[in-house]
């Protein structure tokens, strides 16, 4: 009876030498570098879903958990159950939250005028938004606080300026370290909320952009690097979901055809011979298929949002009979179709960029001036061969050329990593894991 006694009070023991045990291996110099007692607070547009915007948190989030697996990880976002579903194992102590995208998107509609000095003010004083109050303690834990990159602070989304004038204020109380990489601010917004962001901005340890222009526009207000779009972080240690494993003769076309990626958002000012917006992008696609001597079943139709990419191939009909289509999902769990030779027509910039990592061909469709020539351009401007199409009055030629040379997509990758390590140092002893 006296040994049976015994147990529950040499369990209890074991399990407070085990706790011990773990305390001090957190608080040791191993512990400390990979991320014991940080906070990393992530806030991206993610969850939505859109390909680039997921790729790019999920990309963090693996770097993350490569020299950071101890550390606790808070993404924000603004639509927490989706980004949940989709990247919940990306790290082993992540948490998803929406608390910044909330305050952000409410004081949109209570002060138009001037939503980020209200999110400002709400960020440091809970009482202002007492539901979320358990949302901005967690906030105000953060030991990094860190804007992911993507082009989603401009005049299409004004608003967002909010997301760094809230870090900016937070960082300034408790200290953290605030950083923003891969931002895309053209076209920037207009006054006041210029000001508001670069005063927002001046406050940042650092402020990377993914393009010149934006480069140029922060030129004399902050000092800002250039390291180019977070998603080639995903190129540094490829995950097998990056690009689809399959050969030429599994996809249409055997390595001869055609892989389409269409928007319809975001479309209203293409114009074409058939008019504007989704229909003009469906007639120049339709004639460019034509003009290629491409067959429906030499194509492969790729989403990249979930609807939104669906609507012109549905409007060229029985031009696809026979193509492969790819939803969102196909991409996001089994990868692009890209590295087989294949030509692009892609709309959209995140396809382009890794289409053309993978050595493709490509054209290039600018949906929207100026947002969306920058961004493919930026591209072009760090190596790609893709052509760039701005309207659709002219038909262009097949390219032949391939997406980026090798020791491009080298340096690109390089700097991205560069820029990480700056961000998250890593020691020595587990410099292999970058």
């Amino acid at each position: 009876m006296r040994e049976w006694g015994q147990a529950p009070r040499l369990r209890g023991l074991a399990s407070r030498v085990g706790a011990s045990a773990r305390r001090r291996a957190a608080e040791s110099y191993l512990g400390r570098a990979r991320g014991a007692g940080e906070v990393i607070y992530l806030i991206a547009p993610t969850g939505y879903p859109n390909y680039g915007d997921e790729l790019i948190a999920r990309t963090w989030l693996r770097h993350l958990t490569r020299i950071r697996p101890h550390a606790t990880v808070i993404l924000d976002c603004h639509n927490p159950g989706s980004a949940t579903a989709l990247m919940g194992d990306a790290h082993p102590n992540l948490l998803v939250v929406d608390t910044l995208w909330q305050l952000t998107n409410h004081a949109a509609g209570i002060e138009p005028d001037a939503p980020w000095a209200w999110v400002g003010r709400a960020v440091l004083d809970s009482g202002l938004a007492p539901r979320l109050s358990a949302g901005i303690d967690l906030l105000h834990t953060a030991t990094t606080i860190h804007l992911l990159g993507g082009g989603y602070v401009n005049t299409v989304w004004p608003h967002h300026v909010s997301l760094f004038v809230g870090a900016a204020a937070v960082s300034g109380r408790s200290g953290a370290r605030a950083v923003a990489t891969g931002q895309g601010l053209v076209p920037t917004v207009s006054e006041p909320a210029w000001t508001a962001l670069a005063t927002a901005l001046g406050t940042f340890d650092i402020v990377d952009v993914r393009d010149t222009p934006s480069a140029q526009a922060l030129d004399g207000v902050v000092g800002v690097w250039n390291s180019g779009d977070d998603a080639w972080l995903a190129l540094n240690r490829p995950q097998p979901a990056i690009y689809r494993d399959e050969t030429a003769a599994d996809a249409p076309g055997h390595g001869h055809g055609v892989v389409l990626c269409l928007q319809s958002d975001l479309t209203e000012k293409f114009t074409g011979s058939r008019g504007t917006g989704a229909e003009a992008l469906a007639g120049f696609v339709h004639d460019t298929l034509d003009a290629w001597e491409v067959p429906g079943t030499g194509v492969t139709v790729v989403e990249g949002i979930p609807g939104h990419d669906y609507e012109v191939p549905f409007r060229l009909g029985s031009r696809l009979d026979g193509a492969r289509i790819l939803s969102f999902r196909d991409v996001w769990l089994d990868g692009l179709p890209a590295g087989q030779g294949n030509t692009w027509i892609s709309t959209r910039f995140h396809p382009h960029l890794m289409a053309a990592a993978a050595g493709d061909p490509g054209v290039a469709i600018v949906p929207m001036p100026v947002y969306y020539s920058i961004k493919h351009r930026s591209l072009v401007e760090a190596g790609s061969s893709w052509s760039v199409v701005d309207s659709g009055d002219t038909i262009p030629d097949r390219p032949t050329a391939g997406g980026f040379g090798t020791m491009q997509r080298q340096r690109a990758i390089e700097a991205k990593v560069a820029t990480a390590l700056d961000i998250y140092p890593v020691a020595a002893l587990f410099a292999h894991r970058v």
